[in-house]
């Protein structure tokens, strides 16, 4: 593996003429020519940049922190995949955490900073943090950028399209000829499940049709709440014959349920989840849902944070393109007649 030294010595210049070509450096004198030459021997033996000596140099930690409500949820393998990307094209290593309760997660967040391991963080709220635990949280020593999620009076955040998101997953089960439809929805505190709602009633109003109160649930992301919601709501003498469900995991609940109440999906209940994971494929049945640009959004939230730690002010985006994908499986379909 060839090192700076190696370079220098194959271009015939300086260890620091070498590294000034090769970190880019804009104020150094450098003829073309030596610029080219040093570049194309990089090249050519494999040069590995030391991203250790890199961050000594800037005196940064050169690494950021992705920390998630869990690490053991496949909706965040995007996320980490698209935060990895950015960060690896800049010489940037990631660290990922998980980010447990109000107390515990602020001890963990300020070891993290403490101990100087991280020049900045992107991080995902869980669904059981009111504001104010949030913001507490956040208050640490590097800068942080929230994903799909924002606090009032604070910038610094990478939303997803909640509400269109919704609204195509709510279309889908009117344009199936749905009228009667519910929704599971994630907790109250959460403002991505405020933001899911609002689509879901806005489809459900721009079709005509009202939505009953008894209708809607705020359960959670998690199979657990998806389960105690389907029993809320299909356990009526009128259930709905279609559900939005605010959250993949949460859609694996429901559809449990129903097959234990021996409702059959998607004959007797059409379901269909926000957010998309492996398993939803390989499930039985495999799960309908409407794909959210996680990649692309957590590449979005590492460019904004690493151009802050440069110097760039940070801002709360909006992800609206690429648009949300509706990803038709089978656990939706026309209501039945019988």
């Amino acid at each position: 593996m060839a090192g700076l030294k190696d370079v220098a010595a194959a271009a015939g210049v300086s260890v620091s003429v070498a590294s000034r070509v090769l970190t880019a450096d804009a104020k150094a004198r450098i003829h073309p020519d030596t610029r080219q030459r040093v570049l194309a021997v990089a090249g050519e033996i494999g040069y590995v940049p030391s991203h250790r000596a890199r961050a000594l140099r800037m005196s940064r930690a050169g690494a950021l922190a992705l920390i998630v409500p869990d690490v053991n949820n496949a909706v965040f393998a995007p996320l980490l995949a698209g935060v990895d990307e950015v960060a690896t094209s800049r010489s940037v290593s990631v660290l990922l955490g998980q980010l447990d309760g109000p107390r515990a997660g602020k001890r963990e967040l300020d070891a993290l900073v403490g101990k100087g391991r991280v020049d900045g963080v992107v991080l995902q709220r869980r669904e059981d943090f009111t504001d104010r635990m949030l913001a507490s949280t956040l208050d640490i020593d590097v800068p942080v950028v929230l994903f799909n999620s924002r606090l009032k009076g604070r910038t610094g955040s990478v939303l997803l399209d909640d509400v269109e998101t919704a609204r195509i997953a709510t279309r889908h089960l009117l344009d199936l000829g749905h009228e009667h439809l519910g929704f599971v929805g994630g907790t109250v505190r959460h403002d991505a499940a405020a933001r899911r709602s609002t689509g879901f009633r806005a489809a459900m109003r721009a079709a005509g049709r009202s939505v009953a109160k008894s209708a809607v649930v705020a359960a959670g992301w998690e199979a657990d709440a998806g389960m105690a919601a389907a029993e809320r709501l299909l356990g009526t003498p009128s259930p709905p014959t279609g559900l939005v469900v605010a959250s993949v995991n949460a859609a694996f609940g429901v559809v449990s349920w129903a097959s234990r109440a021996g409702i059959r999906v998607p004959e007797e209940l059409s379901v269909v989840a926000i957010q998309d994971t492996w398993m939803a494929e390989v499930y039985c049945p495999p799960v309908t849902v409407v794909r959210m640009p996680m990649q692309e959004a957590g590449a979005a939230a590492t460019s904004m944070l690493l151009d802050h730690i440069d110097g760039a002010p940070l801002a709360d985006l909006v992800l609206r393109t690429p648009v949300p994908e509706l990803v038709v499986r089978g656990t939706t379909g026309p209501p039945s007649t019988t």
